[in-house]
């Protein structure tokens, strides 16, 4: 299993649509075997879910996200969890405890850039 983490200088952070970065965790045996870092090489918003699912992501953590990623990550057999915010590695061990809470869609009904919602 792969898990994205939307970081920035450690911590949870972000918006999932404009993220540069992912802090990518691969899990084995319920155990966190490897950690690598994904530039998001300029996708952002509607693109985001396939760019996601291309690198074999199963899951994604992180601070905000819009309904829209959220169907757009279901549509492609992905979880995701938003609302989160600390440490990545304590995140996604509570994920694979599945303790993580999820708020779902957290950002609507306003300005992200080129992004709207």
């Amino acid at each position: 299993m792969r898990i994205a983490v939307t970081t920035e200088n450690g911590l949870i952070c972000g918006h999932f649509g404009h993220a540069k970065n992912f802090s990518v965790f691969t899990v084995e045996d319920g155990k966190i075997v490897s950690r690598e870092e994904l530039d998001t090489q300029g996708n952002h918003c509607a693109s985001m879910p396939g760019f996601i699912k291309e690198n074999n992501i199963d899951a994604v953590i992180t601070s905000g996200m819009g309904q829209g990623a959220v169907d757009g990550l279901e549509a492609e057999g992905i979880k995701s969890y938003s609302g989160v915010s600390g440490d990545p590695v304590e995140a996604v061990e509570r994920c694979i405890e599945g303790t993580l809470e999820n708020v779902g869609a957290n950002c609507s009904g306003h300005d992200h850039g080129s992004c709207k919602h």
